[in-house]
């Protein structure tokens, strides 16, 4: 009889708090104005499934904010939380911070100050979605690798050039966790609670949400290329993934096709039948994604940005940005997120 249960990852050097004689375990989740509600979700929902399918408290957790306000999410839904973060009770020794959209506009220096307060105090500190920028701006991921998600990954790492932004879907480590957000989140805390008790009970928890195949900490956040491109074309996804890679300093055409032992003219014939765009036009498009990306995401100048996302002007990037995003790059930067 075959197995179809949720695979876990083997966490065998990750050990959930415990405090004194109870094996409840406490999280306190910090939210950030504008957080992603369903990161959220994936996060608690978990912890209360467990307590309920254990028929016991296994889990606490609590909402937080850096007043102790209600917080308002992407959607718009504003959430009650119990306690401002200086407030939060000694037994919450693991704290998640949640965010979303421009992490860093709605936290004061309160925040930060009582987050590197946690940290001194041993209370073991983590974050989804782009809540690493919260933690990073607090100077408490020195000499860490943390999850973020890929699309704020260019922005972060550009921002915190020496804090190593990985590709994976979730982190545990020591005393920091990270996940990239949305069902990474869940997979985060699917293994914690496999880890904290049984896999057994992660499992039966991750069938509740009719989830069948839980994905590992080293698992990509983002689709194969095969899948984001819906084509099984080799050389289309290789060309693809040789400008992937070389976006500060593009690659020609020629040397695209080169690589991928075509010609430039079957290459795009190639792109016009399976993407209706030619390479190049799919090249630069790639290249200002990026670049709105840093925009939104980072203080750099557009000049910076130009250069960073290989425009050799800055005058050449605003015209192309325009032509693109009907908008110039000074502008975009300014509108708020949705």
């Amino acid at each position: 009889m075959t197995d179809n249960s949720p695979e876990f990852d083997s966490l065998d050097t990750f050990q959930p708090p415990k405090f004194g004689q109870s094996d409840v375990v406490h999280i306190g989740f910090l939210l950030v104005p504008q957080f992603s509600f369903f990161a959220l979700a994936c996060c608690s929902e978990p912890l209360r499934v467990a307590n309920r399918l254990a028929d016991k408290s296994l889990f606490k957790f609590t909402f937080l904010s850096e007043d102790g306000s209600a917080v308002t999410a992407s959607n718009g839904i504003a959430l009650d939380v119990e306690y401002a973060i200086a407030d939060c009770p000694a037994e919450y020794q693991t704290v998640i911070v949640i965010s979303g959209f421009n992490p860093l506009e709605g936290c004061g220096d309160t925040l930060y100050s009582e987050l590197r307060r946690l940290a001194a105090n041993g209370v073991s500190l983590g974050c989804v979605d782009t809540g690493a920028h919260v933690l990073a701006k607090a100077g408490l991921l020195q000499g860490q690798r943390t999850a973020v998600h890929w699309e704020a990954t260019s922005g972060f790492q550009e921002s915190y050039p020496a804090i190593q932004a990985v590709p994976e879907r979730f982190v545990i480590e020591e005393n920091r966790v990270s996940a990239a957000g949305g069902l990474s989140s869940l997979d985060m805390m699917l293994n914690i609670i496999g880890a904290a008790h049984d896999q057994k009970l992660a499992t039966a928890v991750a069938e509740q949400f009719t989830y069948t195949h839980v994905q590992s900490g080293e698992d990509a956040q983002r689709m194969s290329l095969r899948g984001r491109l819906a084509t099984t074309n080799r050389k289309l996804i290789s060309a693809v993934q040789f400008m992937e890679q070389h976006l500060a300093a593009p690659l020609s055409i020629l040397q695209i096709a080169d690589r991928c032992e075509t010609s430039v003219r079957e290459l795009e014939r190639t792109f016009k039948n399976e993407l209706d765009t030619p390479p190049k036009r799919y090249y630069r498009r790639l290249r200002l994604d990026r670049a709105r990306q840093l925009l939104r995401q980072t203080d750099m100048t557009v000049l910076e940005v130009a250069i960073t996302c290989g425009f050799q002007s800055a005058a050449y990037f605003s015209s192309a940005y325009r032509h693109e995003f009907d908008i110039s790059p000074s502008k975009d930067r300014n509108l708020p997120s949705t």
